[in-house]
């Protein structure tokens, strides 16, 4: 009997879920070593975790929006450093899948079917000096920062600027494999120290012609191969959806901070008061009551947005500019959310709130370092979406 995609999403949850006291486990050994171990990392492989938005026809389950979002969720429940890694991971196959054609997808899967080949990158270089040459282009020196996952990766894609022939610039995207690539040992930071968002460099790297794609054809599609054009995931839209990638994490990492703060509710007093018991006093009510229904609405807020990619999709159905800008103003007001309901939780945490072997702690740094990234800051995107509701132009070239 053939295994519907209800299936698939059923079973790829219910795995990522079975991971959470692993991750939980191991939290604050990855925040003091600053990488996942390779015992997480096996366990994601070997469960499929790393391939929920893959073609089919090469090994992955070529899912939804949706199986996505709530396998992230769940990952980053049990750790934001490891749905971090998931989320970007994941979106990169799709992402790979949209902008190139078929000779560079054998280069990257074709000799890897068995295998979970790791994509790890990012669009805007630092540095960058590059010529074009016969057959490509020979990139003499350039560096990227934020590279998630680059530690684990097997191959990186990279944003870089080329001549549009008509004076200008414009953007292209590149892939190459990690052995031409330098991972630095540079992400020093506050929270998601294991999502491994080191820069990369690269030095006298020849990228071929067909391992490049120009942005503006890529995002259309214009690059995908046959056998992927009728696949529904593949026609979800692409600005949303790398936008949702940037967000997946913040609903997860909010309900495993909320899983956290209720054991504590339980069990500790509130200092200078008479209440040994935090879930005798009423503020503790109020406060998780409202924590709990602003993670609630996030999460049907998610889920709306998600369910509205996927719908169109499915249906061939293109977003309009106001539908686009809409549904990334609903990530925003996800991220606004989460942070809202992080923030009633941590009003209540008490001074044991400082120690660094809190977990709670690590939750909410890792919330912090998400919450910041400019693709998903609500005033931003609350404010482009209000401008589009007053009639004017986008105030955003990503849309």
């Amino acid at each position: 009997m053939e295994q519907t995609l209800t299936d698939t999403r059923k079973m790829l949850v219910e795995r990522a879920n079975s991971l959470i006291p692993l991750l939980r486990e191991q939290g604050l050994t990855i925040d003091q070593k600053s990488e996942l171990s390779k015992e997480i990392i096996e366990q994601l492989r070997s469960n499929g975790l790393l391939k929920v938005l893959r073609p089919q026809m090469f090994g992955g389950y070529q899912t939804d929006m949706r199986t996505y979002i709530e396998v992230v969720t769940a990952i980053s429940r049990g750790n934001g450093s490891a749905g971090w890694f998931v989320a970007l991971s994941n979106i990169r196959d799709y992402m790979i899948s949209y902008a190139f054609g078929r000779e560079a997808l054998n280069d990257i899967f074709g000799p890897n079917h068995n295998n979970d080949v790791i994509l790890a990158g990012n669009f805007k270089p630092i540095k960058i000096e590059m010529k074009k040459v016969e057959g490509g282009y020979f990139i003499e020196e350039a560096q990227w920062p934020f590279v998630s996952g680059s530690p684990h990766a097997d191959w990186l894609y990279f944003g870089f600027p080329v001549d549009d022939g008509n004076g200008g610039i414009e953007m292209a995207i590149m892939v190459v494999p990690i052995q031409d690539a330098i991972v630095l040992d540079d992400w020093n930071v506050m929270g998601l120290k294991g999502s491994g968002s080191n820069s990369v460099r690269l030095e006298n790297v020849f990228v071929p012609e067909h391992r490049v794609s120009l942005d503006r054809l890529a995002t259309k599609g214009h690059y995908m191969i046959e056998e992927l054009r009728d696949v529904p995931l593949y026609q979800t839209p692409f600005v949303p959806s790398l936008t949702l990638s940037i967000v997946a994490p913040a609903l997860g990492i909010t309900k495993g901070a909320m899983d956290l703060h209720m054991e504590r509710v339980k069990k500790a007093g509130i200092g200078n008061t008479f209440y040994t018991k935090m879930n005798e006093a009423p503020v503790t009510h109020l406060q998780v009551g409202e924590t709990q229904m602003k993670i609630d609405l996030a999460e049907l807020l998610l889920h709306r947005a998600v369910d509205i990619l996927d719908n169109y999709s499915s249906n061939g159905q293109k977003l309009t500019v106001e539908e686009n800008i809409k549904i990334k103003a609903d990530f925003g007001y996800v991220n606004q959310l989460c942070k809202e309901a992080i923030d009633l939780m941590t009003a209540g945490a008490g001074s044991v709130f400082s120690y660094n072997n809190n977990l709670f702690q690590l939750f909410y740094r890792d919330f912090l370092s998400m919450h910041l990234h400019g693709f998903i800051t609500p005033s931003s995107l609350v404010e482009t979406y209000g401008r589009v509701m007053c009639g004017l132009e986008p105030n955003t070239y990503f849309v």
